[in-house]
């Protein structure tokens, strides 16, 4: 079973990075992921974590374990790099970032699933305002992924990362907080 990766709102800080921090440590930034690599450009700014207007909890809290951010990028704290740092590397690149003197990693996934691994048998386009933003009731074969965990696909424009059942198995595990799983190939997915 597949899963999308998106941020709970609701019950953790969200995380951000002020644009001009971006754009200063690196002139050539560019917020379009795309899959690409950064690493060899990166330089670790400095980011925040902030409560979003949807958040309902207590804005003292620790911040998540891992989130989202930017186009479906994750955000690890140390403690979660070190947790899935090895199941993680031939799915992405983990880039370091400072949030008050402690170290966070963002995920750079750069796996984007085969053509041969979406399975559009049942698929339907989603439309908003004119604009086409992919498709909805697809469904992944895992298979093609060999052995890997997160992967991102073409099917959403490369917005959102997705993963297999081992790493909601290996988050669960752990107690870590801060994402939401939505079951792939749901007409009207509920998040569990």
């Amino acid at each position: 079973m597949s899963y999308k990766l998106l941020h709970d709102y609701k019950s953790t800080l969200s995380f951000h990075i002020e644009n001009e921090e971006l754009w200063t440590k690196m002139p050539d930034y560019s917020p379009r992921f795309r899959a690409k690599p950064r690493a060899g450009s990166w330089v670790a700014p400095d980011a925040e974590f902030f409560a979003s207007h949807n958040y309902e909890g207590d804005p003292s809290v620790m911040p998540p374990d891992v989130c989202t951010w930017s186009t479906g990028n994750l955000v690890f704290s140390e403690y979660a790099y070190k947790v899935f740092k090895s199941l993680l590397e031939r799915s992405g690149e983990f880039l370091p970032t400072n949030v008050n003197g402690s170290t966070y990693y963002l995920f750079n996934t750069l796996l984007v699933i085969p053509e041969e691994g979406v399975i559009k048998d049942n698929a339907i386009d989603v439309i908003d305002s004119g604009v086409h933003l992919g498709l909805d009731n697809i469904l992944f074969n895992e298979e093609v992924l060999d052995g890997a965990v997160i992967f991102k696909s073409s099917t959403d424009r490369l917005v959102h990362s997705y993963s297999t059942g081992e790493f909601k198995n290996l988050y669960e595990k752990n107690g870590f907080k801060g994402l939401k799983f939505e079951k792939v190939m749901c007409s009207n997915p509920a998040p569990i």
